[in-house]
């Protein structure tokens, strides 16, 4: 299997930006591994495409297998941010964009990333999700339309992220609602996941207001019984929050800005997508 580890990194932000969990979409890319590796070298013209294909094949057989799985409240990707994760670029693993995909169809899903990311022509798309080519070009522009939709129009540098967050961090814990309004885009978002395992709101919240009093009581009930750091989610800067007497991590926190204001906020706290898979 040696010979497949230079595209790892590649079959598995496909796999995790279309299963949106970090253990199957390892597991897509093992599978793909061993069975592949049984087949001599020699009667595989193409290993990049045969392995993208096989890896593509799996995450659809296993998002039909699973889509009448029912999931408590908002289902939030598995955010990225352990050690073995920090290398990853946000261009190829965007939190924000990973949540968008979910917006999509998984044929829409797949279609795309094999267009747009992979920059495959529409017969060789057509030909991995066996689809006829007509189709498959009306699947990518109904995807490009959908996504277009949620993408920030102006987004900031990492550096300039990295700034906001500690700014929006700081304002906060001061407590000063004013400057956190000012913080907060009129139509901005919360998306809080706690998989029906702990606290979280099970609905999407909107507007500047609504998320405004929903920020500043998450910090008077658990601000002082947790410690914020600035750290890499996803590639992204982002927020992790450790219970201050455990450790242990509380909450993930993501936000998307436009220009210079929030436009998305993403709590993660579902304890099953806070624990690295073994």
């Amino acid at each position: 299997m040696e010979h497949f580890e230079a595209y790892r990194y590649k079959l598995f932000t496909i796999a995790y930006k279309m299963t949106k969990r970090v253990a199957d979409a390892e597991d897509i890319v093992q599978d793909t591994f061993i069975v592949v590796g049984s087949r001599p070298l020699d009667t595989i013209q193409d290993i990049e495409g045969y392995l993208v294909r096989s890896v593509m094949n799996r995450c659809l057989t296993l998002l039909e297998k699973n889509k009448h799985i029912t999931y408590p409240g908002i289902d939030l990707p598995e955010p990225l941010f352990t050690e073995k994760f920090q290398q990853v670029q946000s261009q190829d693993v965007s939190y924000a964009l990973t949540v968008l995909l979910q917006t999509l169809n998984p044929l829409e899903r797949a279609v795309f990333l094999l267009k747009e990311t992979l920059e495959y022509s529409y017969p060789e798309v057509a030909d991995i999700v066996s689809i006829k080519e007509d189709h498959c070009r009306q699947l990518f522009h109904r995807a490009k339309e959908k996504l277009a939709e949620g993408k920030p129009r102006h987004i900031p540098s990492p550096a300039s992220a990295d700034r906001l967050i500690r700014a929006f961090l700081q304002i906060s814990e001061q407590g000063d609602l004013q400057q956190l309004m000012a913080c907060l885009k009129e139509d901005v978002a919360i998306y809080s996941d706690g998989g029906g395992k702990v606290t979280a709101a099970r609905n999407v919240i909107t507007g500047r207001e609504h998320c405004l009093a929903f920020l500043s009581g998450v910090y008077d009930k658990m601000g002082a019984a947790l410690t914020p750091t600035v750290t890499r989610i996803n590639g992204e800067p982002g927020l992790i929050f450790y219970n201050t007497q455990s450790g242990a991590i509380d909450t993930v926190m993501m936000l998307v800005f436009d220009d210079e204001a929030i436009t998305t906020i993403y709590f993660m706290r579902n304890p099953d997508k806070l624990t690295p898979a073994a």
